[in-house]
């Protein structure tokens, strides 16, 4: 890359920082641009980077760590520590989480909630069908487990960061139980820590944020001041509304994600999953954790059964074609991929998406359907049951989440959502929406909320008493305002778009008062 040159002093204070890095595996994007970024602020401010990672990855981020830095590798989550036979260490680590929790205003009762894929398996038990993980079989046969476990990560993230004694953490997302302990221990310390996402409005966009759940605060914030000062609406953000309505896409990230699995036909998947099993047989005798790994049996079971369901659930799944649509009176729920950070994460509340159709079903208006659209990392992958169940609730329909959502979008008398993306396409579509919880597109202040389950009925009747759209320049304007605030305070997930993400890092660091710092691209 290139480098980076200082134009004035370092107001922020950022020069010669100890940053403590919480990474993902290295093959996986999200590792890759989270060290690009610290890789840049190491060459720019001179940084010491150590970083918690998974124990056989330690070598792929050696040149990330040179200089100083330390490589952490993650606990096991089945290995019980000397320390925790002693009831007096046990008890000194209970008043620590105890001090944690109360400092940062979180129970760790949302840690185990945000690990519901391994050792708080038990919350999507009856959704999900389950992966046979040495881990997720212990946490179910012991539902004491999880909070051991949860304070055995809580003492290594306290020993990591008393070792380290890091002036900045960074993460791509606090979801996983040792990120939150991590978070939890550096906000009781007053350490700013960092997540680094994904734009969901922009695309190739990213972002970093101090928010705990890991919004974009500022673009929300520059959003609404925009719309509220009758601010002009940049080119892109028009052509982004316009191109949008002529040929609406689901996000890039989440489009690609989708194309990846579409791919796996039946041999490559065996293909792929020879490789998997191989190296994973391998990296067992290199000491690699196992507790979330599948026997390969069990995996190879999976596989076929999840083939057979979805063969078989067809049945219970709708399609409908624009004219049908056109003609019915109908309230559109788009379902997450359950155990999603969006929901065990964000929304805890609304975790229970088989509690959140009973919920909409029972205050569904004479007349209209509730249409809910299966997601489709769910599909195969549900019990059978869960969709007999669903569709006894009067006038609910489960709707194939192979069909284009937009059509659905389109023609919805209302779209209900906690905090998805199908309440901003909704917006872009000028239907009516209402949000059960806070989203990355409040700025644009356009759709209803409501934060109280009793209010949920009068809410639904009232935004059906109104016209979708009232003043459509307004509705444009501040959907343009929303695309603006996020253009402003994002950055593109390449090298190039290092200056402006360490800018705003520096902003974020030394505080909204302060002059903005700017960075400039020397050649080399």
């Amino acid at each position: 890359m290139d480098a980076l040159s200082l134009e004035h002093e370092d107001r922020g204070g950022l020069r010669n920082c100890h940053a403590l890095a919480l990474l993902p595996l290295s093959k996986k994007d999200q590792s890759r641009h989270l060290v690009r970024v610290l890789e840049a602020a190491k060459q720019y401010w001179n940084w010491r980077v150590s970083v918690i990672c998974e124990g056989l990855d330690g070598n792929a981020f050696t040149r990330l760590t040179s200089g100083g830095g330390q490589v952490f590798p993650r606990p096991h989550l089945l290995k019980v520590m000397p320390w925790e036979y002693d009831e007096a260490r046990c008890a000194s680590m209970e008043q620590r989480i105890g001090e944690a929790e109360i400092a940062s205003g979180v129970p760790m009762g949302r840690v185990v909630m945000a690990s519901a894929h391994n050792i708080g398996r038990a919350f999507n038990l009856s959704t999900r069908t389950l992966r046979a993980y040495p881990l997720v079989r212990l946490v179910l046969k012991d539902n004491k487990e999880p909070y051991r476990i949860a304070r055995r990560l809580f003492h290594f993230a306290d020993e990591v960061l008393a070792a380290t004694k890091p002036d900045i953490v960074f993460a791509f997302d606090w979801a996983t139980p040792l990120n939150f302990s991590v978070w939890m221990i550096a906000n009781q310390r007053g350490i700013p820590c960092f997540a680094l996402r994904h734009c969901k409005i922009n695309a190739d966009r990213g972002f970093l944020t101090p928010d705990r759940v890991m919004l974009n605060r500022a673009a929300i914030a520059r959003g609404q001041a925009k719309r509220l000062a009758a601010a002009p609406v940049s080119d892109a953000a028009k052509k982004h509304v316009q191109v949008f309505r002529e040929r609406p896409s689901t996000i890039r990230f989440i489009a690609i994600k989708w194309q990846s699995r579409m791919r796996r036909g039946f041999v490559r998947w065996h293909l792929i999953t020879a490789r998997v099993l191989v190296r994973q047989f391998i990296d067992r005798f290199r000491g690699q954790d196992q507790a979330l790994q599948e026997p390969p049996l069990r995996r190879i079971l999976r596989y076929y059964r999840t083939l057979f369901l979805t063969y078989w659930q067809q049945r219970y799944l709708r399609s409908f074609d624009e004219e049908e649509l056109g003609k019915m009176k109908y309230i559109y729920f788009s379902l997450h991929k359950e155990a999603e950070l969006a929901k065990t994460f964000q929304t805890t509340l609304w975790h229970d998406q088989r509690n959140t159709i009973r919920v909409l079903a029972s205050m569904l208006p004479f007349g209209y359907r509730l249409l809910v659209r299966e997601h489709r990392m769910n599909y195969g992958n549900r019990p059978t049951r869960s969709y007999r169940e669903l569709l006894q609730l009067p006038n609910v329909i489960m709707l194939d989440p192979f069909d284009s959502q937009f059509k659905y979008l389109r023609h919805a008398d209302l779209i209900v959502t906690e905090n998805s993306s199908s309440g901003w396409e909704g917006l872009l579509m000028k239907r009516r929406v209402l949000m059960l919880a806070e989203a990355f597109y409040d700025g644009a202040g356009l759709a209803a909320k409501v934060r109280d389950p009793d209010l949920i009925n009068r809410a639904i009747l009232e935004c059906l008493s109104k016209p979708p759209v009232i003043d459509e320049e307004a509705h444009d304007h501040a959907l343009g305002c929303m695309v603006d605030g996020e253009l402003e305070t994002t950055f593109p997930m390449n090298e190039e778009g290092m200056p402006e993400a360490l800018n705003q890092l520096a902003t974020m660091v030394r505080g909204a008062s302060a002059k903005p710092q700017t960075v400039t691209v020397t050649d080399t």
